[in-house]
């Protein structure tokens, strides 16, 4: 009988040591490689245009405290009587050999075909089913940059958390991030900033840390504001694994609070964000509640990216 009771704390310790195998093969605890997106000498590639000025891009839509240079509104005013110079001749054109008559008949049922298009483009409201057309996942619509295995492109979301939000295409901070870090910052209060990373090949991975530091929005320092919803006093990074603007952005984010807006100047120190829950993810949308630097963001693998092709070569 003492054997019987000796043997058994030994089964029970190789029972917990079982248990600790199996849980130790978990993949969320078994990646082990580490990668850092440094953004130092990145070749960021995309569209044409995304090399404007901030104040271009960033300008507002209603009338007032538009940034615009008076060239650039001398010349908006020229396209704009072009067009509606084009838009009278086809009018013209169209209302040649009608009758009087039927002229009358049809003062306010002017055919569709017949209207001067609008000069300013409308955003129709989209069903939450529905894909948006310039959505980052489709590709090709953003400016981005590959490094360390991984696909980092800039978003930009406007009217965020509306039925009529819809991406812009978007853009780094500054756009060619010759700075050596993403200094994201807030334009409005309705629109959302951030960048999309995901693994070239395709596999899953995930985010363990990143470098911040809360700022005063230096791009636009006249314009010091936050995310609606939340406050300049109580500055969040913003991360997810999926965003659609029209949903809003506390029930698709996790926030994890940075503190206080300290200032603007390019010395101050900068500090390490811990993130958790984010450990096996196909993308990952990091964003801020208002302005805050990036940079040295950690991503895990379970196993290495493919080595880029001039390695491949070099190996043979």
């Amino acid at each position: 009988m003492s054997i019987r009771l000796a043997r058994r704390p030994r089964l029970i310790c190789w029972l917990l040591a079982a248990v600790g195998f199996v849980l130790a093969a978990d993949p969320g605890e078994a990646q082990r490689f580490e990668y850092v997106i440094t953004v130092d000498n990145v070749g960021v590639e995309g569209p044409d245009g995304v090399f404007e000025t901030l104040e271009i891009v960033h300008r507002e839509q209603s009338g007032a405290g538009k940034l615009v240079s008076p060239a650039e509104v001398e010349a908006d005013k020229i396209k704009r009587s072009e067009r509606l110079g084009e838009v009278s001749s086809q009018a013209d054109k169209t209302t040649q050999g009608e009758s009087s008559v039927d002229l009358l008949l049809k003062p306010d049922k002017t055919r569709r075909s017949e209207r001067p298009p609008d000069l300013l483009p409308k955003v129709s409201r989209r069903s939450f089913d529905s894909v948006l057309p310039s959505a980052p996942s489709l590709g090709g619509v953003d400016p981005g940059f590959v490094q360390a295995g991984f696909r980092v492109e800039a978003f930009w979301a406007a009217n965020a958390g509306t039925p009529d939000a819809y991406f812009k295409p978007g853009h780094f901070h500054p756009p060619d991030l010759s700075s050596g870090f993403e200094a994201q910052h807030l334009g409005n209060p309705n629109e959302l900033h951030g960048i999309l990373i995901r693994s070239v090949d395709g596999k899953r991975f995930g985010l363990k840390s990143l470098r911040y530091r809360v700022t005063r929005n230096r791009q636009l320092p006249n314009k010091p504001f936050s995310l609606e919803g939340f406050s300049n006093f109580d500055v969040n990074v913003l991360v997810a694994r999926s965003y659609d603007p029209r949903v809003p952005v506390r029930a698709q984010f996790v926030a994890f609070p940075v503190g206080l807006p300290v200032g603007n100047d390019l010395k101050l120190p900068w500090w390490t964000l811990r993130i958790f829950g984010f450990e096996l993810v196909d993308r990952v949308y990091i964003a801020s509640s208002a302005s805050v630097d990036l940079d040295d963001i950690v991503l895990t693998r379970i196993e290495p990216p493919p080595a880029p092709p001039e390695r491949r070569d070099e190996e043979k």
